[in-house]
């Protein structure tokens, strides 16, 4: 899973670069400020769907394996791996721009608590 840093915004989750994700955060003083958002290697894109968020960045590396092609990209967020099916061709240092669904990551708190998941998450209240 990617792991980036990320401060609670009034309108979501803030990341490193100033992009923020669109998310609702739970009610209450409560909500932590420090927060670390997941993101699924297998949750990005390099085809945008309507309402992503964009994370522009380089290709380090691609890996073919088997019948998946994984690309190593380094962004303004912070180094991710995507895992795209299909076998694809990257040239390492050109640019590319990953897509991701809002409702495709995960927020935890500064302890590692969950506070939200995709919906249909299973199994990661014990994580």
């Amino acid at each position: 899973m990617n792991l980036i840093a990320g401060q609670a915004a009034t309108d979501g989750v803030s990341l490193p670069s100033g992009l923020v994700l669109p998310l609702s955060l739970p009610p209450g003083p409560a909500v932590p400020q420090d927060m670390t958002v997941g993101i699924r290697a297998s949750a990005l894109r390099v085809q945008p769907r309507n309402g992503d968020t964009s994370l522009p960045g380089t290709v380090e590396l691609a890996e073919i394996s088997g019948s998946d092609t994984f690309v190593h990209v380094g962004s303004p967020v912070g180094d991710m791996v995507a895992q795209l099916p299909g076998v694809h061709q990257f040239t390492i240092g050109e640019p590319i721009t990953l897509y991701l669904g809002a409702a495709q990551v995960y927020v935890f708190d500064a302890d590692g608590n969950l506070l939200i998941a995709p919906s249909g998450a299973s199994g990661m209240e014990d994580a």
